[in-house]
């Protein structure tokens, strides 16, 4: 029994595994750490405070006053030192990083403001002060000490240059230290040295080029294309050895950093010698990076065949420097196509890798090369006075259709995903790329309309007798031109808009026929009376005609769609049959307008001759469409048809009473007369066949 009690008291008494260490309270985290580096910032401020006044009172020599820094700097290191092997670790990485920061400043306050020494040796000390950082860092494991040595070490060169450029020995000193960093990096798994180093290169290398460049025109240009190739070359090496070479799976930032590598080099290498005549080579350079990252793809497949994301970036990568290439021997817009063929090949990336962020920039990247084709080729390649212009042949269109491809490569990607896209996301991108087609399909067709007739217009001023009346005819073909595209655009798209159950493409293209109705009326309207019109066969009444059939046929189809919502199917239909039915009211009294402005009797006769067509039109109209809106029992059409019918009326009354002659007061009256007794007679009868029926009932 004894023993049995001793087995179960050393059972209840096993040891409990420690828990899992808690992480610190915000309390902890204000003292402990927030504080920390706050003292430190205050301390080198209170010193530079101090030294500050000690020189403006002359207490110490400019060498003393080096020397003091150099020697706070290096106690701020060794002290870290001490208190790191006390175990310390957090606060005496603060400290290290203090003074690595002082001893930077000594070495700079020795040469730019006391001159104590010179560019090489200063050179060479804040050199040795940013090899101390890095050993540190990677002594420490601290990578805030790491980040303070890079950031010395990239101002170096600035805080110590003299004003006079020495091209080779700035971008050396870059190239090591970008070498340093990238191995602490690659050693340390601290990749975003990797993005810090990436970025202060090329802003080194941007201001050189800003600074320098230009004052020696093309004598530094393949120099320049030397160091661009090797920090392009250093750049693109680091996913092969980050992860190719560890076989580890590539995340975004390392895709990123990948592809703004790829533009940077590629869109300044492309600048430069583009602007020192090498037209010849642009082509198969943007061919050679091409080939570049086939190679790198090729690798990565054979070595590092699970890492989807970093092969089909090296896939996409090597697309589009392809298409790029094809475009540049073309002549082509090439900036446009490169973006178009990239954003829809993250696009690809991202769906096959199932990683977002590949989509999402290329959300921006279609955002960039959407811009670029409004912003420059629109512009640059429009029609010019001494040049001959073909619509659709011509360099913006290219790039437009390219960027239209891509829009729809887009979109067919996402309608073909499967469970790693949500339906949501699939729904609106779908609708942002084809809207976004259709939007530069339109712009390019008008613009393109539009080129064509201003270089008609250049050429009939010299060759027309009458050179003022054939750009006014020419205007109003012109005006005519954009009225069909537009309407039959319109209606195209809200066709498909309802086949296809887009609500957005409805919206727009019913938006773009509300636009050429206002532009028919504001513009083409002006025309109406043009000597060169014929009755019922001219520009301003096809244009009418055609409006009236577009909503009408869209109406129909409206009405037989079952894949429309009920309620926007009973606003819809009524609203385009009523819009229709006043477009031919207008049609039909500008027509009448303009065929007696155009007749040469007197203008008294013309007056009357207008008033009085418009009183006949108006009844004729009004009782032909209540006479259609009883047979297809129609209550839209019936109501307008009485609304119109008591316009006529009206007018009649007090206008044509009153200015008519008495031959057209009498045909006004009438023809009035007559349809309004048709029309109540239709309604009586109407109402007493109901009333038979209900009482058969």
């Amino acid at each position: 029994r004894a023993r049995h009690r001793d087995e179960r008291a050393t059972e209840t008494s096993a040891p409990v595994p420690p828990s899992a260490p808690r992480a610190p309270d915000l309390e902890t985290r204000i003292g402990g750490s927030w504080f920390n580096w706050i003292g430190i910032i205050a301390v080198t401020f209170g010193v530079a405070f101090f030294l500050k006044y000690a020189f403006d009172n002359e207490w110490v020599g400019p060498t003393a006053r080096v020397l003091l820094g150099v020697g706070l700097g290096l106690g701020l290191l060794f002290e870290g030192e001490r208190l790191r092997a006390r175990g310390l670790a957090a606060y005496a990485h603060v400290l290290s990083g203090g003074g690595i920061l002082i001893l930077y400043l000594s070495g700079y306050a020795a040469f730019a403001f006391y001159q104590l020494v010179g560019q090489v040796p200063a050179f060479l000390v804040m050199a040795a002060v940013t090899t101390t950082a890095v050993l540190l860092s990677s002594r420490y494991n601290a990578r805030s000490i790491a980040v303070l040595g890079l950031i010395g070490g990239f101002l170096t060169p600035l805080l110590l240059s003299t004003g006079r450029d020495n091209q080779v020995a700035l971008f050396g000193y870059i190239a090591l230290l970008d070498a340093g960093v990238l191995a602490l990096a690659y050693f340390k798994q601290w990749r975003g040295l990797n993005h810090l180093a990436f970025g202060a290169t090329v802003l080194m290398q941007v201001g050189w080029l800003a600074v320098w460049y230009g004052r020696y025109g093309t004598a530094r240009l393949w120099p320049t294309i030397f160091f661009l190739t090797l920090f392009f070359l250093m750049f693109s090496m680091l996913a092969i050895l980050h992860n190719v070479l560890k076989q580890r799976r590539a995340r975004w930032s390392d895709i990123s950093l990948l592809l703004a590598n790829a533009t940077f080099y590629f869109g300044v290498s492309y600048g430069l010698l583009d602007d020192a005549g090498y037209d010849a080579v642009l082509g198969s350079f943007a061919l050679i990076l091409s080939a570049f990252y086939v190679l790198l793809f090729y690798f990565t497949y054979q070595q590092h065949r699970a890492d989807r994301l970093l092969r089909y970036s090296f896939v996409g990568g090597g697309l589009t420097f392809l298409t790029m290439a094809v475009a540049i021997q073309l002549d082509q817009q090439w900036v446009t196509i490169g973006w178009a063929t990239e954003a829809v090949v993250l696009t690809w990336i991202g769906l096959r890798s199932d990683e977002d962020s590949p989509r999402l920039v290329a959300l921006g990247v279609f955002a960039l090369a959407l811009a670029h084709w409004f912003s420059y080729d629109l512009v640059d390649f429009a029609y010019r006075a001494d040049g001959v212009f073909i619509p659709l042949l011509n360099r913006r269109a290219v790039s437009c259709a390219a960027l239209i491809g891509a829009f729809a490569g887009a979109t067919w990607l996402y309608a073909r995903a499967g469970a790693e896209v949500e339906d949501d996301e699939r729904s609106i991108l779908i609708t942002i790329f084809v809207l976004a087609a259709n939007l530069l399909a339109l712009t390019l067709l008008t613009v393109d309309v539009s080129d064509y007739f201003a270089q008609a217009k250049e050429r009939a001023a010299g060759l027309a007798d009458d050179p003022g009346a054939m750009r006014a005819r020419l205007q109003n073909t012109h005006l005519f031109a954009l009225s069909i595209l537009w309407t039959l655009y319109g209606a195209a798209a809200l066709i498909v808009g309802i086949l296809r159950r887009m609500l957005a493409l409805r919206l727009a293209a019913l938006a773009l026929l509300g636009v050429t109705i206002l532009k028919v009326f504001a513009l083409d309207v002006g025309y109406y009376a043009a000597a060169w019109h014929v009755l019922l066969f001219n520009q301003t009444f096809i244009v009418f005609a055609l409006l009236v059939g577009a909503l009408a046929c869209v109406a129909w189809v409206y009405a037989r769609s079952e894949k429309i919502d009920p309620t926007e199917r009973a606003i819809a239909v009524p609203a385009l049959y009523g819009v229709a039915n006043l477009l031919a009211v207008a049609a039909l009294s500008v027509e009448a307008l303009g065929y007696f402005d155009r007749s040469t009797t007197n203008l008294r006769d013309v007056r009357l001759a207008q008033q009085l067509s418009l009183s006949v039109i108006w009844t004729i109209y009004g009782g032909a469409m209540l006479v259609v809106g009883l047979a297809r029992r129609n209550q839209l059409l019936r109501v307008m048809a009485l609304a119109l019918l008591g316009v006529t009326t009206l007018k009649v009354f007090f206008w044509d009473l009153a200015s008519l002659d008495r031959i057209y007061r009498i045909i006004s009256f009438i023809l009035l007369g007559a349809i309004l007794l048709v029309v109540s007679y239709i309604y009586q009868r109407r109402q007493q066949r109901t009333a038979s029926a209900e009482e058969r009932r």
